[in-house]
């Protein structure tokens, strides 16, 4: 430790002058013994300095006791180092900014993957979680997204113990929680009585939902709060356990708060609430009149398992057979078995339960994200290696211009290695000043991308410890790299040659590693600029999807559940709000739905259709219902037949059923192969009992309404205010802009009831919301393809400078002998050319190889797309050939008679 510590330059000053003193002491009186053994001052101190020996040497043989030579090199090379960039500005101001824009960016995108998707749940051992998936044709309504299950099969599982140590379901979904006078929606998360005792959560007060909860549908009213929640929302109170709150008006008792950090299986969206499964239809419903808790022909969970010790997932699925096989033999002889197709009752049986492993939960982020941020990430590592390329190049540069310096030393005695660790150290000074700026640059990209998600704060712009290891490694690896360069120039130096004034031995090869520098520079660039036309590209294909004119389209959600009102009294809250909003001077049309557009989800299912002859569709229908005027508010025309007016609107009170339906082109070409299906009849469902007595009496052209990648899908569209029409969305038009129509829409929804929820949006927002993961990858991608551009233009400007400035004499004696200035000036552009022909050569075949990654990010735009090639091409061609031009006209402008007096 000693050794270390003599290190720190005021010891080392200490040590040195103690050590002076010390060695002044003993010539001073090895000189008193010999004048008093007779000789003269002069003569005794010249014998004095021969028994001494040379005081340099005695110096480094104290030092050595001090200190390790090994550390003492390598901090006089630290410190020599530091001093050799602080003489050089404007090199190292441009080194580190290179650097740390790659480290920067690869440090932000890291940070997010981190949290986004490798990271696991803080609960007891998640390497042994698994998710359970039903693998065929389960023959049942899912409600949500993802491998869904129903209760009663979670409850099943639960049961197989020679497999599992334990398995829960949830379902995440949103209620309106009032706590005194204030209501506010919260996302909540509905699970099984096992959910906590199987993840080995533990509470911070009370306790944790239990298995006893969970017995009876409505039996438990409790509630769990998140420890964010309570600090938050309930102020930290020591005396929440026992407290009543209201959950869609629906009272029920707090009795635990979660442990801090634990955010539920969705670590992207952390719930402020945990309620049994058995309260979900009181509170949190999934839809109005929600009684299928028990339905086995209800998937809405999510379930998970945890496996036994030593138990494979492989040797799981193959122990789950017997029990599974038998369950799909009993329930196929059910009535909703029975009477299905033949075909899909045979595709029921095949079915198998698929297990994944989960020890990261479920995330909807996750999902949509992964692949984006890896592909970003590639992006930054690119930029990163870019950087160093450019960095790489200047240190050639340097080391070009210290030649000289450098044979010196070695004349003198120092080795090539000793010059060598000299240039590393100030390699690794250099990528380490980057990483550091590079890490302050790191939020900044890590926000920027944080502004493209939908999430509720459990991602963060921040660098732990984890990701502030990955840079400094990134830091050092780099300075190795960008350090090798100059390392092999120094081992190339002619000694004898080099000390000669006249001497340029050795300037040819370092030209040609620089220039080999520049060409990759190039290929990296093309790569990122080839990348972020694509995206761009993307964004284009998918806004032209959107099908009709979105401005001035504002989409109004309301929910009167959240106040607790009845079914019966939230018809009339919606036919009072549907009224109001006609009446407003701003609004041209208005036309209720069933579900906002552009969110992701919709209801779906089978439908028969009835014919030249009855015939089930051979996929999925979307369904929606919307009400009179909807497509004319949206501005999609009808191609045929007519749209839902009175007729399809009940009077107040009365339970009708829908009898007509509107279906689209895509539905009418795939089902009645040109014929027009005004008049036909259909029924939802597969079964050969299912009836078919709905009309189809109009075709609308085909729209985007899950969201603008999905490839055109059939869609049936029902009347809203037939039934069900006690929560919706109201989509207004608006005169004017949209935004300045908030004002209004909102006071028209309180004067029906001021605290009823309300959702305002506009519809070019949905769609930026809806594309932001594209929108992401196409913002961050361009820059990128800019920064590397700026990072290969002054690459490749250094390298021309350099060039010319080495070949001054040989234009001066071609301009003397009758050249031409436009020669002088072809004479650098060509080097410049094929430095960039070298740089398109190298990026195309990469951009093949790699087009599998980057395909499925990709829409109406093959991920081989030679336009966007010929254009990032043009665009690196014409700002390499503006940056060769200005020492190309420099080349051009020299007097032949200065070129040829140059030493």
């Amino acid at each position: 430790m000693a050794r270390f510590l003599n290190l720190l330059p005021w010891r080392r000053r200490r040590l040195e002058r103690d050590l002076d003193r010390e060695l002044q002491y003993h010539v001073d009186r090895r000189v008193e013994d010999l004048r008093e053994a007779g000789m003269s001052e002069h003569e005794a101190r010249r014998r004095a300095a021969v028994e001494f020996g040379g005081a340099l040497q005695i110096r480094e043989d104290v030092r050595e006791t001090w200190i390790w030579r090994w550390l003492d090199d390598r901090s006089r090379d630290v410190r020599y180092a530091l001093r050799m960039l602080r003489r050089s500005p404007a090199f190292t101001a441009t080194a580190m900014i290179s650097l740390a824009l790659g480290i920067g960016g690869t440090t932000g995108i890291v940070s997010l993957l981190d949290q986004v998707v490798l990271r696991q749940l803080p609960v007891r051992e998640p390497e042994r979680l698994v998710q359970i998936d039903w693998n065929g044709r389960m023959l049942a309504a899912t409600y949500g997204f993802g491998e869904l299950l129903s209760y009663p099969m979670c409850r099943d599982l639960n049961e197989q113990t020679s497999v599992f140590d334990g398995v829960f379901c949830r379902h995440p979904a949103q209620a309106s929680v009032s706590i005194g006078e204030r209501s506010e929606p919260v996302g909540v998360e509905i699970v099984s009585g096992s959910y906590f005792p199987v993840l080995g959560v533990l509470p911070t007060q009370g306790r944790l939902i239990a298995p006893s909860d969970d017995r009876q549908i409505g039996g438990s009213p409790v509630v769990v709060v998140s420890h964010q929640f309570w600090q938050t929302r309930l102020g930290g109170a020591a005396d929440v356990i026992g407290r009543r709150v209201l959950v869609d008006n629906y009272p029920m008792t707090v009795i635990g708060i979660a442990p801090a950090g634990f955010t539920g299986m969705d670590p992207n969206a952390a719930p402020a609430l945990w309620l049994p499964a058995t309260m979900s239809q009181q509170a949190a419903r999934i839809d109005s009149g929600w009684n299928r808790v028990l339905d086995r022909r209800a998937a809405w969970m999510h379930v998970f398992a945890r496996l036994k010790p030593g138990m494979t997932i492989a040797t799981a699925e193959e122990g789950l057979k017997p029990w599974f096989g038998a369950m799909l033999e009993q329930e196929s002889r059910e009535a909703f078995a029975v009477s299905a197709t033949p075909e899909r009752r045979r595709d029921f049986l095949r079915s198998t339960l698929r297990l994944q492993s989960a020890p990261g939960g479920i995330s909807q982020l996750r999902e949509m994200l992964t692949q984006p941020l890896w592909l970003l990430l590639g992006g930054a590592m690119l930029l990163l290696m870019l950087g160093s390329l450019n960095v790489a190049g200047l240190l050639l540069a340097r080391g070009a211009t210290r030649t000289r310096e450098l044979t010196t030393r070695l004349a003198i005695g120092a080795t090539r290695g000793r010059i060598a660790t000299q240039l590393l150290a100030e390699s690794l000074l250099l990528t380490l000043g980057g990483g550091v700026v590079g890490l302050l640059a790191a939020p900044i990209v890590s926000q920027t991308l944080l502004s493209f998600m939908a999430q509720d704060g459990s991602v963060r712009a921040e660098v732990d410890h984890r990701v502030l290891l990955c840079a400094c490694l990134a830091s050092v690896v780099t300075g190795v790299v960008c350090g090798l360069a100059p390392v092999v120039q120094t081992r190339r130096i002619p000694l004898i040659a080099s000390l000669k004034e006249r001497s340029r031995t050795g300037s040819a090869a370092g030209v040609r590693v620089r220039k080999l520098l520049v060409s990759g520079q190039m290929a990296f660039t093309l790569i990122l600029l080839i990348g972020a036309g694509l995206f761009v590209k993307t964004v284009v294909r998918l806004h032209e999807r959107v099908g009709f004119v979105s401005s001035n389209l504002v989409m109004v959600g309301i929910n009167p559940y959240g106040l607790g009102y009845s079914q019966e009294d939230s018809e009339r809250v919606m036919r009072e709000v549907d009224r109001r909003l006609r009446e407003l001077a701003v609004v041209e049309r208005v036309a209720a739905a069933n579900s906002m557009l552009l969110t992701g989800g919709w209801s779906a299912g089978l439908v028969t259709i009835e014919g030249d002859q009855r015939v089930v569709s051979d996929r999925v229908v979307a369904r929606m219902r919307i009400g009179p005027g909807f497509f004319a508010t949206l501005g999609t025309p009808l191609l045929d037949g007519r749209d839902f007016d009175q007729r399809e609107i009940r009077p107040a009170g009365e339970p009708l059923t829908p009898r007509t339906v509107i279906v689209n082109e895509s539905f009418a070409r795939r089902y009645f192969k040109g014929r027009s299906p005004l008049g036909s009849r259909i029924g939802f469902g597969a079964g050969t009992n299912t009836v078919t007595d709905v009309e189809i009496i109009g075709v609308v052209k085909d729209f985007s309404r899950r969201n603008l990648r999905d490839p055109e899908v059939e869609q049936a569209f029902l009347p809203f205010w037939m039934r069900d029409s006690d929560d919706g969305t109201f989509y207004v038009r608006v005169r004017g802009g949209a935004d300045a129509a908030f004002g209004s829409i909102r006071a028209a929804v309180a004067q029906v009831n001021p605290a009823l929820p309300v959702t305002l949006r506009t519809y070019d927002d949905q769609i930026q919301q809806s594309l932001r993961t594209e929108r992401m990858l196409a913002t961050l991608s361009s820059g990128f393809g800019v920064l590397a551009l700026l990072l290969s233009v002054v690459g490749l400007y250094g390298v021309m400078s350099f060039v010319v400035a080495q070949r001054t004499q040989e234009i001066g004696v071609r301009l003397a002998l009758g050249a031409n200035r436009s020669s002088a000036v072809w004479l650098v552009v060509r080097d410049a050319l094929i430095m960039l022909a070298a740089g398109v050569i190298v990026a195309v075949p990469v951009t093949w190889a790699v087009r599998r990654l980057i395909e499925a990010q990709l829409f109406g735009v093959g991920a081989f797309d030679l336009s966007t090639i010929g254009f990032a091409s043009s665009v690196l061609a014409a700002v390499a050939l503006a940056a060769t031009m200005i020492p190309a006209w420099r080349a051009a402008s020299v007097s032949p008679t200065d070129a040829l007096r140059l030493d």
